[in-house]
């Protein structure tokens, strides 16, 4: 007889509403969140190449599909709420169990609820101008709200999935359906299906960054209990939900790839899907997808509360956790686990106040990836343990797809040791710290003596404390400073860039970090596409802005500059050596590349009868150009003198200087107190040598 046998069945006391629509939006609402927007670069990067980061998208997918029809066995087989927890137990026994439900408890459920309300208030506060300094506020709103949602119902928590679901279809669809319609077709010459990127990293750390943006399909198996027929609606959920992810990840990844090229895209980062929304939709267009990642992040909320909550109540119900006897209780009203809800909640902020939810995500994800692989395995063990229970669904092409759900899971776990092994060791060691107190709990009913009473309490208080004191090695300091949000477009290098390790960095990346240093401000940097950047400053979008940026009458009549930091710089043309263009008198019949929104291509329509080709990325127009799809390039002096110190140009070439420019920083009439601030910092620079030094450090040694 199984371990579970002994317990009281606390699903006599939950009610069945969840029908085929709403577990079908629990699977696609928990996965389909943040990681839809920010996880194809990091793919990318770590594919380095278009097809294979498709690949990765793809076998990602399988191996999730292939887990969640592993456990939907273990889901019809024993039907209740708790999911992997139950399966643990009846297969592993209670220890095991206890230590996965420890886990969700304390580090997993907390850590993730935590950083997903992190992340919601940051974009929330980003989106509505909104100082850091209420970001504490917003989040415990957001907690509030959702935890308020929960304790009336599943079902009204379902509702709400639902609508969530369906509400962040919208600027998905969006993405993918323009990006591939109207992405610049150069693209798939220049850039992504014909080029790649250096990389180091196996092909697992491309899987992995996948499996993060579809971790969520395992935890529908928690309301299983209260799933209506969960033999047949919870197959088709998992089946149905994964299967339509991939399409929505895969189309994403395309519309992606249709308008950056690989290492653009790369460069930009978690900014890719605004910048892309940018190039689409206008400014407005990157306000969308923030909206978009907000709602996915609270219908992730939604979900995890609903799922986790139950584990903690389980968890109680069976008198295995501190404060079982509040935890284990059902509101009468809403047969709801409210104190489970309760608990959640309140870690929950209490991490996303004090704690780096970025790494604590890391050690929550290996910790629960150990006890998938257990759960995968399981399923073997209990063809046999467990012959004689009632099976109405069987995994698909056994032994074949669980060893694949079971090859995954030790991919997941090899590269997370590879490449985290100090969040690793200390994700093992959280989980295990379990133990002295699952001693504790059953020290009466298992007669365990290994220790004497007053030994048994410092091995509970030493146990306590080194979860703690883990934790609070993350635990993040606040900076209260003024923030000054900065509109920069990190394709201009040696201006604005991200170097290989994603660093921003350049000239003016170092210059605005020194003037926030003197003007005690702190710096929020906002990726925005060239030709709105200045519109970016006029709609509060960005405080100021600095890119290279040319000063010139047009432009002086929609924002206000600051003196010039760079005096005298200038346009120049780029071409083969032999091309016989010496100026801009030479470009009848030729055709130039130049970036668009920039003064080199108003320059050219207004000067020259060239043929002209618009780039919305640098690296498209040195593709083109090495290809000899255009001429020369027309574009700022000194980015053209970085690209050939690079080696980035295919033949030699000459440069010929053809207009010359200041740079300056923009900003809007609203923000003329900052700028009159940074003008005194920029003219205290140039009499101390600092911006002389500066320039010397990018620009070999050229005097302003």
């Amino acid at each position: 007889m199984s371990q579970l046998s002994n317990h009281n069945s606390p699903e006599k006391e939950l009610r069945a509403d969840l029908g085929l629509i709403s577990a079908l939006s629990l699977v696609v609402g928990m996965v389909l969140g943040a990681g839809a927007f920010m996880k194809p670069p990091a793919v990318l990067a770590a594919a380095g190449d278009f097809n294979l980061a498709l690949a990765a998208w793809a076998i990602g997918g399988l191996f999730s599909i292939s887990g969640g029809l592993t456990l939907c066995e273990l889901g019809v087989m024993f039907p209740r709420t708790g999911g992997i927890f139950v399966y643990l137990e009846e297969i592993y026994g209670p220890k095991v169990a206890f230590l996965y439900g420890w886990m969700i408890s304390v580090i997993f459920g907390p850590a993730l609820v935590g950083a997903l309300t992190g992340y919601f208030s940051s974009v929330f506060c980003l989106l509505f101008n909104i100082p850091d300094s209420y970001s504490g506020v917003v989040g415990a709103g957001a907690l509030g709200f959702i935890a308020c949602v929960n304790s009336i119902g599943v079902k009204e928590a379902g509702y709400l999935q639902t609508v969530a679901t369906f509400c962040k279809l919208i600027p998905i669809v969006l993405l993918a359906v323009f990006g591939i319609l109207k992405g610049n077709g150069q693209v798939a010459i220049f850039g992504a299906s014909g080029g790649g990127i250096a990389t180091t990293a196996p092909f697992s750390v491309a899987i992995l960054a996948t499996l993060f943006a579809y971790d969520g399909w395992a935890q529908v198996a928690s309301v299983a209990g209260e799933i209506k027929n969960p033999s047949k609606v919870l197959p088709k959920a998992i089946i149905g939900g994964i299967s339509f992810l991939i399409i929505v990840y895969i189309s994403i990844n395309i519309a992606m790839f249709n308008i950056f090229p690989v290492s653009e895209m790369v460069a930009l980062g978690h900014d890719a899907s605004s910048i892309a929304a940018q190039r689409m939709f206008g400014l407005m267009g990157g306000n969308l997808i923030a909206v978009g990642i907000m709602i996915s992040i609270l219908g992730g909320l939604n979900g995890y509360i609903m799922t986790l909550s139950r584990t903690i109540y389980i968890m109680g119900k069976r008198g295995q956790i501190f404060g079982a006897s509040i935890l284990s209780k059902i509101d009468n009203d809403s047969n709801s686990p409210v104190n489970a809800i309760l608990m959640l909640v309140t870690s929950s902020y209490i991490y996303c106040r004090l704690l780096d939810a970025d790494k604590l995500s890391d050690i929550a994800m290996f910790s629960v990836w150990l006890f998938y692989l257990l759960a995968f395995i399981g399923v073997i063990i209990a063809r046999k343990t467990h012959a004689d229970v009632p099976r109405s669904y069987k995994v698909l092409c056994y032994p074949v797809v669980p060893l694949i759900a079971i090859g995954g899971a030790i991919y997941v776990i090899y590269g997370m040791l590879s490449y985290q092994f100090l969040n690793g060791i200390i994700s093992i060691g959280l989980t295990l710290a379990g133990l002295p107190l699952y001693y504790y709990l059953n020290r009466s009913e298992k007669k365990v003596n290994l220790f004497s009473k007053l030994k048994t309490k410092y091995v509970v208080g030493i146990g306590a404390l080194l979860v703690i004191g883990l934790l609070t090695l993350f635990v993040q300091v606040v900076d209260n400073r003024e923030e000054i949000t900065v509109g920069i477009v990190p394709q201009f290098a040696p201006f604005a860039y991200e170097d290989q390790n994603g660093k921003l960095t350049g000239f003016d990346i170092e210059l605005i970090n020194i003037i926030a240093e003197k003007a005690d401000l702190k710096v929020n940097y906002r990726m925005v596409s060239l030709e709105y950047i200045f519109e970016a400053v006029n709609h509060d979008y960005a405080d100021i802005a600095i890119c290279s940026l040319s000063v010139t009458p047009e432009r002086q009549k929609s924002v206000n500059f600051t003196k010039p930091y760079i005096e005298k710089g200038g346009l120049a043309l780029l071409a083969r050596q032999g091309a016989s263009i010496q100026g801009v008198k030479d470009l009848a019949g030729k055709v130039a590349g130049v970036p668009q929104g920039s003064t080199s291509e108003v320059f050219i329509r207004n000067n020259s009868n060239a043929r002209i080709q618009v780039f919305q990325s640098n690296l498209d127009m040195i593709q083109a150009f090495n290809q000899g799809w255009i001429d020369v390039i027309a574009f700022d002096k000194l980015t053209l003198e970085y690209f050939i110190s690079q080696k980035m140009l295919a033949y030699p070439v000459e440069l010929q200087v053809i207009h010359q420019e200041d740079y300056a920083i923009a900003f809007s009439n609203k923000n003329k107190a900052i700028g009159e601030k940074i003008n005194k910092i920029i003219s205290d620079m140039r009499k101390n040598g600092e911006l002389e030094a500066l320039y010397q450090k990018w620009f070999n040694n050229v005097s302003i």
